[in-house]
């Protein structure tokens, strides 16, 4: 079967495998592949990591065409350093004031963390780089989907993937556009005289465009 693995470095290996390869087998071909030793790889499949080196990627319900994938360990000796490299962002951050000022602005959260709790800001400052590690996990699986784009499963994630991006792209829209979708809205509606003629109309301060509705008052 064929798998991909992608890695938060943007590379992207596509491997023909069979089922009952072991993940400590796995590891040792991403070894050859990657240059990544076994014992610094850490491979996900969805949310789940693969920890056990015996079980095979059936049991771990990886089938044809899925994704894998595969981050690089640091060392242990590495944590103390991002310790460290925490700290100097911080001593750094409130050495600038003008730095600190824009840091407030846009997260003051982690400016309070900064002048009052090291410990809080250098977790915050690990959570952002988590995510920014997830975001191009997900650029790095959806660059993998694009590269078989007639197999039929990769159609469907790709039709996922655009679909949900519509909605929310539908969603931002009305919220621009049709506000009052959202809302229940009070029309104000006052009563104006425009070159002798007397009409009825609608007050809308926050409207996209200016419009003039004439009532016509029918005597039976």
């Amino acid at each position: 079967m064929f798998i991909t693995v992608t890695t938060d470095g943007e590379e992207i290996y596509n491997l023909e495998i069979d089922s009952q390869m072991a993940i400590e087998d796995l590891k040792a071909l991403l070894e050859a592949e990657s240059g990544v030793p076994p014992t610094a790889q850490r491979l996900y499949y969805g949310e789940k990591e693969l920890t056990e080196l015996k079980k095979t990627l059936e049991e771990y319900q990886v089938g044809q065409n899925e994704i894998v994938h595969m981050q690089q360990q640091l060392p242990a000796s590495s944590s103390s350093s991002l310790a460290a490299e925490s700290d100097m962002m911080r001593m750094h951050v409130l050495r600038d004031p003008r730095l600190l000022q824009q840091l407030e602005n846009t997260n003051p959260e982690l400016a309070q963390a900064a002048r009052s709790d090291p410990a809080r800001f250098a977790a915050m400052v690990q959570q952002i780089e988590q995510t920014r590690r997830s975001a191009e996990m997900q650029k790095a699986q959806l660059a993998a989907m694009s590269d078989d784009p007639f197999d039929v499963e990769t159609q469907k994630r790709i039709e996922d993937a655009i679909r949900q991006e519509n909605i929310a792209a539908n969603l931002e829209a009305a919220m621009e556009y049709n506000p009052e979708s959202f809302a229940r809205v009070t029309r104000l509606y006052i009563n104006v005289e425009i070159n002798n003629k007397k009409l009825v109309a609608l007050v809308d301060s926050g409207a996209q465009s200016t419009v003039t509705q004439k009532q016509q008052n029918r005597v039976d």
